[in-house]
């Protein structure tokens, strides 16, 4: 099925698609352009993400609210429309213009994170989280699709590692610019004109939301690249996309399944981080998001970095299963880690096991787009990684932080939540290590059958 898909495809679109592979790839500087501006626009979505992980205590005062109907708002509120849009819109990032999807979302998410600086219920934040969701669902898919056509497979790897540290940086930056914001802005709010009197935490939301729309005109700077790796119709029926995944679910139960596990840890830790530091080591809440901020951005950058430049490497070196080679050893290293961190007797212990744990997960989730469009067929991209964006958004961005979150209410009763992250995270990274060592084999046939001996 992948090796007809690739070489053969619809007789009435070969010779356009051989004229497309045939086209040189973009002037390097030029490309390194577009990664430049996906990331900017990646750190802006992160950002708006993230950024409930620092308000917890006072979005809970204000509305009386447990942390389990806190975690709805960081998680499922999300997650569910992120995850059910992103399939429809995956299939018009395979179809359509990706710059323009990009630029639409950009919008659209920036305005509702506005929104929720405004929201006067835990009814009006929680629809302000579900259009923030709808917003970002185009992202991933169009971005990763664009660097796919913009860099060769030899730099792909390095590539999609530069874009993805994007996230660390986002997830960083939602915690430093929420703690400096909450830090500057007086406790019992400020007045500025046009807005009126509004809490802290509601400013935060609206100086996040801002930058979004600003910035949204970048999108119009990059060119929409032309669609390479294709002997075949761009249209691919979803029959034929399940019919292809039915054929290779060795590896891709294994493959979209991993990083919905690290998704699960890392929204689960890290969603829950600030508080811990709060509760456990009383720190002042602007002190831990400005620590926890720079610490996600550094360890994420790092392991970004290495992964992008290992997942090249190995497959240079004509190891089969390189890319996803790079997912296992960013398990190993996460496992021992966001299982202990959470448990160290003082915040400096806590805060040196957290950054080798996010290192580990930053390795690991930087190798999963590479090592997906890998072994998938251009014209399925998009789809395949709306799917993995799909499985990640239920299982990690709406299970993660809600799961910390019942089992700190329901188990663990009182200020022991540090116990919960600890004891979801442990057993969560086991599965995540064994489906990453389990697919080495699986993985390297799936590739020689899409691409032969190359």
């Amino acid at each position: 099925m992948s090796a007809t898909i690739l070489s053969a495809g619809d007789k009435n679109n070969a010779g356009a698609a051989s004229v497309n592979n045939d086209v040189p790839y973009p002037n390097h500087l030029y490309a390194c352009y577009v990664i430049f501006v996906l990331f900017v626009v990646t750190v802006l979505s992160q950002l708006d993400r993230q950024l409930p992980t620092l308000l917890v205590e006072p979005i809970r005062q204000e509305f009386a609210i447990s942390d389990t109907a806190f975690s709805f708002l960081q998680g499922y509120a999300f997650a569910l429309v992120y995850t059910f849009a992103g399939l429809p819109l995956g299939r018009l990032v395979d179809q359509r213009s990706r710059r323009l999807l990009i630029f639409f979302g950009l919008v659209f998410w920036s305005l509702m994170t506005v929104y929720a600086g405004f929201a006067q219920s835990y009814t009006g934040l929680f629809v302000a989280r579900m259009g923030v969701g709808v917003g970002e669902a185009v992202l991933a898919p169009a971005a990763y699709s664009i660097i796919a056509d913009y860099f060769a497979p030899s730099r792909r790897g390095r590539a999609l590692g530069i874009y993805y540290i994007s996230i660390a940086i986002g997830s960083g930056a939602s915690l430093l610019l929420g703690g400096l914001l909450l830090d500057l802005i007086p406790e019992e709010g400020m007045t500025l004109p046009f807005f009126g009197h509004l809490l802290a935490w509601r400013w935060v939301f609206i100086f996040a939301g801002i930058p979004g729309l600003l910035l949204s005109g970048l999108m119009f700077t990059i060119r929409e690249p032309v669609r390479r790796e294709v002997g075949q119709r761009l249209n691919v029926p979803v029959a034929e996309l399940l019919a292809f995944l039915r054929e290779e679910r060795a590896t891709f139960s294994r493959l979209l399944v991993y990083p919905s596990i690290l998704a699960i840890i890392g929204y689960g830790s890290l969603a829950w981080a600030p508080t811990v530091f709060i509760r456990r080591f009383e720190m002042d809440i602007s002190h831990s998001g400005i620590l926890l901020g720079g610490l996600i951005a550094l360890a994420g950058v790092m392991g970004g970095l290495i992964s992008g430049h290992l997942s090249d490497y190995w497959r240079a070196r004509g190891l089969p299963s390189a890319r996803f080679r790079v997912a296992l050893l960013g398990q190993v290293i996460l496992l021992p880690c966001v299982s202990s961190w959470s448990l160290m007797p003082s915040p400096q212990l806590a805060l040196a096991v957290l950054f080798v744990a996010i290192l580990g997960l930053s390795i690991a989730q930087t190798a999963a787009p590479a090592a997906i469009q890998e072994v998938t067929p251009n014209p399925m991209r998009g789809q395949v990684i709306a799917i993995y964006l799909l499985l990640g958004g239920l299982l990690g961005i709406g299970l993660g932080p809600t799961l910390v979150a019942v089992v700190s209410d329901q188990v663990f009763v009182g200020e022991a939540l540090h116990l919960a992250v600890s004891s979801t995270a442990l057993p969560v990274s086991l599965l995540g290590l064994w489906l990453c060592w389990s697919g080495q084999s699986r993985y390297a046939l799936s590739r020689q059958r899409l691409w032969g001996a190359a």
